[in-house]
């Protein structure tokens, strides 16, 4: 079996596509100040923060070699060599708290093999061929140089799932690597299992209940987690793996696409829902609220846009005194009413505009004007202003007098006799 066969038929084309991308942003990058600017600053968090952390295992690790775990540093020396990893990578153990994990990575120009306690154990309690997978799905990434080229396609990350399919498609191809290298097919599904359900019980696993949740758990939340995910779904590695090394027994199990595809769907449909929804939501929402504040508008006169306005109504509305006196001396109409019997007055309390409220009373307004909607005075403490609502009843206004709601000063005021109302309002 050559080399060649070992690689996942994925793993290629994604990196093409990858590199095109990558390519692309890199270029518009180049041709623009800010974002060479923007593209040194995420590299230099990137590696600072890769320092920091490669740093602390190299501090705190373990590193094995031919003084510390000899006789696991020997066999890393040997899959080394048997694998064509032109050096052997530096090789550390750490603290991993019960997580079951290696990762392989780059420091300062030397390749690093970083392996989890717990699956180090392993070495210690009989696991050595489980081991040995571990060690040589790592070192096979290094071999495979994913290190250098997932930072050399770092734009790619910006485009939605490919960088995690790439990275799913190198996951396949170095569990082929390991089990070919180590040539034991069940060693190499029980190192997967153990990653799953961890190293006291992968051994009890049935697997191909396991396996069957390829098939059994086949739905568009499993498919949507593992798309986003770096890594394929453990029962999926272990029957790839299998059926690359012909382990006798192992399964067939495929996803239901149909049923994935009517879940993506049903689900794509309910989120469009939620989404249209939701604008629509906002949409009438500001459409009515819109109407509701021009009506309210409308009603107080912010918008001077009611039929039969005239300047005095307009000035008044205004608060412009010395218009009000200027319209008044050339004879304007003071009782002068808009399409909604809306007069001058009306207009000022409306708008709060004391000044030219008591102009207006001055040259004989009437307070108890009343309109379409309130009473002068009803208006005023509609509003609140009880200093204008004071000035309506010293020039006269009822508080008696209700408007069409049938509301009147008194009943604003929450009394029944103007003798009350007038000891709130003015006391």
């Amino acid at each position: 079996m050559g080399t060649q066969s070992l690689h996942s038929s994925k793993e290629t084309p994604y990196f093409v596509i990858s590199i095109v991308f990558s390519v692309l942003i890199y270029l518009l990058a180049v041709i623009s100040v800010v974002g060479i600017v923007i593209a040194a600053a995420i590299l230099a968090i990137i590696l600072v923060l890769n320092a920091v952390m490669i740093g602390g295992i190299r501090g705190n690790g373990i590193q094995v070699n031919e003084k510390q775990f000899p006789d696991v540093y020997k066999r890393v020396v040997d899959l080394s060599v048997q694998m064509g990893v032109a050096k052997v990578p530096d090789v550390f153990v750490i603290n991993s708290e019960g997580a079951l994990n290696a990762f392989a990575t780059r420091f300062m120009g030397r390749n690093m093999m970083v392996i989890y306690s717990e699956v180090f154990e392993l070495a210690r309690q009989q696991g050595e061929k489980e081991l040995d997978f571990i060690i040589a799905h790592e070192l096979a990434h290094i071999k495979r140089r994913h290190v250098w080229k997932n930072i050399l396609i770092m734009p790619a990350a910006f485009i939605p799932f490919l960088s995690q399919a790439y990275s799913r498609a190198c996951e396949y191809t170095c569990d082929r690597y390991a089990a070919y290298y180590t040539q034991d097919g069940f060693a190499a599904k029980r190192a997967l299992t153990m990653l799953g359900v961890g190293k006291a019980l992968y051994k009890e696993v049935n697997e191909f209940a396991y396996l069957e949740q390829i098939q059994s758990e086949s739905n568009v939340a499993v498919w949507f987690s593992e798309v986003l995910a770096s890594h394929p779904n453990l029962p999926k590695r272990i029957q790839a793996v299998g059926q690359f090394m012909q382990v006798e027994g192992t399964p067939n199990f495929r996803t239901n696409a149909g049923k994935i595809t009517v879940g993506a769907l049903i689900a794509g449909g309910a989120l469009t829902a939620l989404y249209v929804g939701i604008i629509l939501f906002f949409v009438l929402g500001t459409t009515i609220l819109s109407t509701f504040l021009g009506g309210f508008q409308e009603a107080g006169a912010d918008e001077y846009d009611s039929p039969g306005l005239t300047q005095l109504m307009e000035a008044a509305a205004d608060g412009d005194v010395s218009e009000v006196e200027k319209f008044l001396m050339e004879g304007h109409d003071i009782f002068e009413e808009d399409d909604e019997q809306t007069t001058a007055l009306h207009y000022a309390v409306y708008n709060s505009n004391v000044e030219a409220a008591e102009v207006l009373l001055e040259n004989g307004a009437n307070p108890n004007d009343s309109d379409n909607y309130s009473t002068v005075l009803t208006a005023a403490l509609a509003n609140e202003d009880y200093e204008l609502a004071a000035l309506l009843y010293e020039y006269g206004a009822d508080p008696l007098v209700k408007d069409v709601d049938g509301e009147s000063g008194v009943s604003y005021l929450g009394v029944k006799t103007e003798e009350e109302f007038k000891e709130i309002l003015l006391y």
